[in-house]
């Protein structure tokens, strides 16, 4: 039920590690009524216990993202890693306009000018259509997620399996980004209209397993594997062919040194949140349980 004088906002992908986190720091806020739109709401039982309206929301079947979207002012499109999110965003913006929500914040990808990843193209076309349909906006676009080094299974024990050969990448803290989201979801008059690149920390593969050495304090080495191994081994394990493809494809552009700015970082978070990105070394330091063996 909404409140009165509250603006209501819908959170997707809130059973995942943005969206959760994103769905906390706006309850938190106390100036948002949150709504998580959630695929199975079984999954979402915590995000209840603390204070957030659940609603059933399916991207891929049309009919439920009506009575979802009525009354919502603002809402975080985020997507799963497939080409579905083509259809999938258009068909959730399409009903977003009908049901009069203002403000869209989009979690995209990296804007490196090439056209050769395809995935980064899908994202900057949702940014357009975001854009033609005349909605306040905010397009985020992270770089590389340091969570990726165990979400990818990249860190088996001690040693990081590196498909990136010597290119350095910029990269950013998921907690990161999720303080981001919430601040332009709360705030939409100040961010209106912006894209923000988020990257705050440099390394190489290498560099990632100097840093975890020093921070945890056992040695960590590196496992330097091609494309290809990263390609079959995330088909064997179900991934999404298309998409995966587009990642194949900017592994090898890294290696060939192929992508501009890949190693870019950005000065706007601190104006954003108030605070300081996370680096590396803090990266570690707070996930050093998950990461030590």
């Amino acid at each position: 039920m909404q409140v009165k004088n509250r603006p209501t906002v819908l959170v997707l992908g809130a059973t995942g590690k943005v969206g959760s986190k994103v769905a906390r720091l706006l309850v938190e806020s106390g100036d948002l009524q949150v709504i998580a739109g959630v695929r199975s709401p079984e999954k979402a039982k915590s995000l209840q216990e603390q204070g957030i309206e659940i609603r059933h929301l399916d991207l891929d079947k049309q009919n439920t993202l009506e009575p979802v979207l009525k009354g919502i002012d603002r809402a975080l499109l985020l997507t799963g890693y497939t080409v579905n999110m083509l259809k999938q965003s258009k068909a959730f913006l399409d009903i977003a306009k009908q049901t009069g929500v203002k403000h869209i914040v989009h979690i995209g990808a990296s804007g490196a000018p090439t056209n050769e990843v395809a995935h980064w193209g899908w994202h900057q076309y949702i940014e357009k259509y975001i854009e033609s349909l005349e909605f306040s906006y905010t397009h985020l676009r992270p770089e590389a997620f340091m969570k990726n080094i165990t979400d990818f299974g990249w860190l088996n024990k001690d040693v990081i399996t590196n498909y990136i050969g010597d290119a350095r990448w910029s990269w950013v803290d998921s907690d990161d980004l999720a303080l981001v989201t919430a601040e332009t979801l709360r705030q939409p008059e100040v961010h209106a209209g912006k894209i923000y690149p988020l990257a705050y920390d440099t390394a190489t593969m290498s560099e990632v397993a100097e840093i975890l050495t020093e921070v945890i304090g056992k040695p960590y080495r590196v496992e330097t594997r091609s494309p290809e191994d990263f390609l079959e081994n995330m088909l064997k394990l179900g991934a999404e062919a298309t998409y995966i493809h587009c990642v194949y494809t900017q592994l090898k552009l890294n290696i060939a040194n192929e992508i501009p700015n890949a190693d870019a970082t950005f000065d706007n978070f601190e104006a954003i949140t108030g605070c300081k990105p996370t680096s590396w070394w803090e990266f570690v330091e707070k996930n050093r349980e998950e990461l030590i063996y």
